[in-house]
């Protein structure tokens, strides 16, 4: 987060390719309103939620009342300037935005998504509208985050902005219904979900020819993918589930290492000797009486 000017800070935050620039001046902070108000207008568009208190806003001809609980939205270009009501103080929060595309796409963003927010944008006009509590809540949130400074402050930051930028623009165009659906798993996605499932069933006669033949790959690209994605060949990962599950086994019951070796899929009592020992530094037994002991 950038503090451009000793009164402002600027926060930018991405919906999909749209790059949005965020403008808070220092009132932010406190949600006090400045005591006057020239007229004037913005190159962006211009947030005002009303906390409490009240007065007018003149925009051009029209004077609006400001009232506690709504919120009102100025297009870039349009004149207006606010007036207190003398009998109370108005608090508010008041946000400047503007928005660009940037040229890198998003591939995993819906672009039927980015249109229909990029044509609420273009039809945004002035409107006021009552607030039911969400967006002052989000904006106290940012208030917080922005005293506290925790781990990931910014991130969180970004994350309420959004939400409140797509709580307007829905405002904005209400009636607007989207048709798309949130994207499916591409083909390629699906092969973890496959592997995953495919091992979970460790105790039995797995074989690479097996899992290819449900990935419908051959051998050899099979393996190709388990070393792209975990690094293991097919048979350090059926080894590697096995022997995780036999110190399990080992610790939590009283089950004969040989009867565990056979209930996990090994061929032989001396091969499951040898793996075990191999990743743990541990014969059984000795993993067996290590577990007892700690307990």
């Amino acid at each position: 987060m950038n503090r451009v000017s000793p009164e402002n800070y600027n926060i930018k935050t991405r919906i999909g390719p749209l790059l949005f620039d965020i403008v808070l001046d220092d009132s932010f902070r406190s949600a006090n309103a400045p005591s006057l108000f020239n007229r004037h207008c913005h190159s962006t568009f211009e947030i005002h939620f009303i906390v409490k208190g009240g007065g007018f806003m003149i925009i051009g001809s029209d004077k609006v009342e400001l009232l506690p609980n709504h919120y009102y939205l100025i297009p870039p270009g349009i004149y207006h300037t606010i007036t207190q009501d003398s009998k109370s103080t108005l608090c508010k929060y008041t946000i400047r935005f503007e928005y660009t595309e940037l040229k890198e796409h998003d591939l995993y963003f819906p672009a039927n998504e980015v249109e229909a927010i990029k044509i609420a944008l273009s039809n945004m006009h002035r409107f006021s509208v009552a607030e039911l509590g969400e967006n002052l809540s989000l904006l106290k949130k940012i208030n917080d985050e922005l005293e506290q400074r925790s781990l990931g402050y910014y991130t969180k930051l970004q994350s309420y902005f959004n939400q409140i930028l797509i709580n307007v623009m829905r405002t904005a165009t209400p009636d607007t219904h989207m048709s798309y659906n949130i994207p499916r798993r591409l083909g390629h996605d699906k092969r973890s979900q496959i592997i995953e499932s495919f091992f979970d069933r460790y105790s039995s006669n797995l074989t690479l020819e097996d899992l290819a033949a449900q990935l419908r790959l051959s051998q050899r690209q099979t393996n190709r993918i388990l070393q792209k994605m975990y690094n293991r060949s097919f048979r350090q990962i059926l080894i590697d589930i096995r022997i995780e599950e036999s110190k399990a086994r080992l610790k939590d019951t009283e089950y004969s290492i040989m009867l565990i070796a056979e209930q996990l899929g090994f061929t032989s009592y001396p091969l499951f000797q040898a793996m075990f020992k191999q990743k743990t530094g541990l014969t059984p037994q000795a993993y067996r009486k290590n577990s007892v002991h700690n307990q």
